[in-house]
Order: structure tokens, then C-alpha cells, then sequence
């Protein structure tokens, strides 16, 4: 029987359906109370998965980001009378200060509804899908894991992969370039691997499917993984780690999650932040994380749900 492992997700769906539609899945499941939006009516709603009056976490769902803060400070926060841990995700919005340009920026009533909540006597720690800036004590991020949009089993086959040592010293970058100017990072990260790092980068010409992004990915030890939607790298670096390949991330809000697992995170997306000296250096360094069976045992641990679910609750015990 293949062997499989329950996938970090902080994703819910289906969407654009109103809240009464959302199947409550991944780490949502996991919190005592869930807070939901959406961008048709009835656009927002609290589901308890835990019939209690004390939740000790909270899933707090952006997927209408401001409408989303406004509720829970509003109508959530006066009810609670116990110490509790917030959770936020569900979509490529960032915070505390959303610069995903797809969304407005936060306004000033806005922030100031955030500065309530980190100020809340109450709140013992937010954790954060699309953390954009991991400066706040209270405040640390959240990977967002896999995708699982049709809602099908977050359990995930755990794949023999190639090892890194057997793969050939190249960057795959193959992402999503879309118009406007969310996408302009992902066109200049293709023009370098086309220019400057094209000696040791791998450029498919047309958009390559699922399997056959798998199939190059076990052909390159490292693959590009450029944000695109918020300031996540998932859920290509998701991928990219359970295939055996290592992600080059840059550095954001989120690395220090990224930081327990084996990726190489860079400044910037800068020609200068890539060289083939480098490579061999990551490659040396990472070959051992996929190549021992017990770390490569840990690595699928810290994939998963379970490990991710256990830091939040140990924030309960501060």
C-alpha cells in the first residue's frame, strides 16, 4: 500500500459561493472556532467546530480581507473572555499591511482594527498565512501548504524521489507569468533565467501541466519558487520539498517557517543572489536532508499538518 501523510492546508473552499458553502478542511478544522468571508452574500459567518464559549484558536479566513477584520474585531473579540491564539489564511491577501496589489491596501481604520487586535490583552499570538512582516513579537507565519480546491483528501502519496546527488546541477523556473503588475516579479525572475542564470536554468517554453511539472522537477535539484499571490512560495515550494527537489525562495515574512525546512532563501531576485558557485555550495550543503531516510522522514513530518498543528497549540502554553 502507498504510503501517504495528511498535507498542511490553510486553504477553504469552495468560494465566491457565500459562507454557507465552505467545507471547513486543513488547519480550519483544527481551530475551535472558525470565521468565515466571502465575496457573495451571505458574505460573513462563525461556525464552531467546538461547541464551547472559550476557543483557545481561531481561524480567521481573509478571503475578503478587510471585511474579514472588521467582523472579528467587531463581533467576535467583545465575546471572549479567555486567552486564545489566532490563526489567518485562506488567501494570497497579506498581513498586518496587505501589499498584494490585487486588494486594496489597508486603510488606516483598517490598521487600526489590527493594532486592536494585536493589542488585545487576550491574544496570545496571531500566526499568519502571507505574513508580510514578521517584526510584531505577537506575530509569526503560517505555510500554507498544498491547494486542495476540489476539496478531495488531503492525504498525499509520499513519492521516491531522485537523489539530489543524481540530479543535474540546474534551476527549474517554470510559474505563471499573468498581466499586470502583481506578476512583474515572476517576468524579471524569467528574464534573468533566460539571461544571466541561463547556463544552469531550465525555462520551459510553453506552460507545462501538473505531471509534467512533477516530471521536470525530478530533473532538476532546485526549482525557482517566486511569489506570485501574496508573498507565499507554496504551493510550488510544497511541491518542489516533497519531490526531493530544493526551493529558492526569497526572503519574506514568511521564511522563518520556510527556515525549518530545506530551502534556500535569497535577498532578492537579484542576478548577483544566484551563481553557479552558489549552487554547488546549497547543493552540498542540502544532498544529506533528502539522502538519509531519517531526515527525509522529517522533512515529510514537517509537511504535514500534524507538525504545523502542534506549534500552534503550543502556543497556548505561553
Amino acid at each position: 500500500m502507498e504510503a501517504v501523510f495528511e498535507c498542511l492546508s490553510t486553504r477553504l473552499f469552495p468560494k465566491n459561493q457565500g459562507v454557507d458553502a465552505y467545507l471547513i478542511t486543513g488547519i480550519a478544522a483544527r481551530c475551535d472556532w472558525v470565521v468565515l468571508t466571502d465575496t457573495q452574500p451571505p458574505m460573513k459567518a462563525m461556525r464552531r467546530n467546538v461547541d464551547t464559549r472559550h476557543p483557545r484558536h481561531i481561524f480567521l479566513s481573509l478571503r475578503v480581507p478587510a471585511l474579514a477584520i472588521r467582523y472579528f474585531v467587531e463581533q467576535v473579540l467583545p465575546g471572549l473572555s479567555k486567552p486564545f491564539v489566532l490563526v489567518s489564511g485562506s488567501e494570497d491577501a497579506t498581513v498586518p499591511h496587505q501589499i498584494d496589489q490585487r486588494w486594496k491596501a489597508f486603510d488606516e481604520s483598517t490598521q487600526l482594527l489590527i493594532k486592536t487586535i494585536l493589542e488585545h490583552p487576550l491574544l496570545l499570538h496571531w500566526v499568519a498565512e502571507n505574513l508580510d512582516d514578521a517584526s510584531h513579537p505577537k506575530m509569526s507565519p503560517l505555510p500554507l501548504g498544498m491547494v486542495f480546491p476540489n476539496n478531495q483528501t488531503h492525504n498525499v502519496p509520499i513519492p521516491a524521489v531522485v537523489p539530489l546527488q543524481e540530479r543535474p546541477l540546474r534551476i527549474l523556473c517554470a510559474h505563471r507569468v499573468r498581466s499586470g503588475a502583481q506578476w512583474e516579479i515572476r517576468r524579471n525572475v524569467t528574464r534573468l533565467a533566460k539571461t544571466v542564470w541561463q547556463p544552469w536554468c531550465t525555462v520551459p517554453e510553453d506552460e507545462v501541466s501538473e505531471a509534467g511539472f512533477v516530471k521536470l522537477m525530478n530533473q532538476h535539484a532546485f526549482v525557482l519558487c517566486v511569489e506570485g499571490g501574496g508573498v507565499d512560495p507554496s504551493p510550488k515550494a510544497w511541491q518542489a520539498i516533497l519531490h526531493g527537489a530544493i526551493p529558492i525562495i526569497r526572503k519574506t515574512g514568511v521564511v522563518d517557517a520556510y527556515n525549518r525546512l530545506p530551502v534556500v532563501s535569497i535577498p532578492d531576485w537579484q542576478a548577483q543572489h544566484i551563481t553557479r558557485e552558489k549552487l554547488c555550495h546549497w547543493l552540498e550543503e542540502m544532498s544529506s536532508a533528502q539522502a538519509i531516510q531519517e531526515k527525509r522522514a522529517q522533512i515529510i513530518e514537517r509537511l504535514g499538518i500534524d507538525y504545523w498543528w502542534r506549534q500552534i497549540e503550543a502556543l497556548t502554553d505561553r
